[in-house]
């Protein structure tokens, strides 16, 4: 029977045997290499904990409108790079201004013990709409996602705070203008709505859009910029950058819903450009 520790030192020293004979014919080299023939070493990753040891959380990986990182704890954010307008003066309260606001909450009212059609079986909370509308710009989507059927408020979580800096990249803030969407209820798993359901909540729709008044309203996505410019074949490519008008009588801007723009940030550039427009337009209105 052999001897493994024999058997090892002949192994090792056939090995090294090979190694010296390849290091004489310059195709080994044996030792460390110089120090500026390393690779540098990558960036150490930020710490999660400020400089006190505090621990602190991860940055937000929502994308910024304005093309700027998100913000880092402990860090000063960057400024003079976000790219908003200057902002706008609130329009004068007409004088059914509160009435119309009243009927517009009693309208909500109705609206959260819907049973119109079979959306309301799934529901945790009708989500009516939000906003006191003193500027009349109207945001309308397509329907509630998990988090706005959970709170029962429009356009909350990350796609919410895309379209809070849309909104205050047209000069205005989220309170200052109404956001609602075509569909009260949450569609099952997030799929387009249904003719039914449509016709089961247009009625609150356009009571809404007839107590808020909007000078122009911005369609938000694909399916709500179809439904409101009576183009259901239409792309987003072919509805966005472009003037529609809502029953002849209400000009629309559809844009790029906000969830797109967390798919693909390279958006942000295009909707930044139907932002100038909106707000170009709207400034032009009587």
């Amino acid at each position: 029977m052999l001897d493994p520790r024999r058997e090892l030192a002949e192994l090792s020293a056939a090995l090294r045997a090979e190694m010296e004979r390849e290091q004489g014919m310059g195709r080994l080299r044996v030792g460390r290499p110089a120090p500026d023939a390393l690779p540098p070493r990558p960036a150490a990753a930020p710490p999660l904990s400020d400089p006190k040891g505090t621990a602190v959380s991860r940055p937000d990986p929502t994308p910024s409108l304005s093309g700027t990182d998100a913000p880092v704890p402990g860090r000063e954010p960057a400024r003079g790079r976000a790219k908003r307008l200057p902002k706008l003066d609130l329009e004068t309260e007409p004088a059914d201004y509160a009435g119309r606001m009243t009927a517009l909450n009693a309208l909500g009212e109705e609206a959260s013990g819907c049973v119109r059609c079979g959306l309301c079986k799934g529901r945790q909370n009708v989500v009516f709409g939000t906003g006191r509308a003193r500027t009349r710009i109207m945001f309308i989507g397509e329907a509630p996602g998990a988090d706005e059927d959970r709170e029962g408020k429009p356009f909350v979580g990350r796609a919410g705070k895309l379209l809070d800096q849309i909104i205050d990249a047209v000069g205005l803030a989220r309170e200052e203008v109404y956001i609602a969407n075509i569909l009260k209820c949450r569609p099952p798993r997030n799929r387009d709505p249904q003719p039914e359901e449509i016709a089961a909540c247009t009625p609150y729709l356009e009571r809404q859009i007839e107590l808020i008044q909007p000078r122009i309203i911005c369609a938000l996505g694909r399916f709500a910029g179809q439904f409101l410019t009576g183009q259901p074949k239409a792309t987003m490519a072919g509805l966005r950058g472009k003037i529609a008008y809502y029953k002849d009588r209400i000009m629309v801007l559809p844009i790029y819903h906000p969830a797109a723009l967390l798919r693909n940030p390279n958006l942000k550039r295009v909707v930044w450009e139907d932002v100038q427009l909106l707000r170009k337009e709207y400034e032009r209105q009587p």
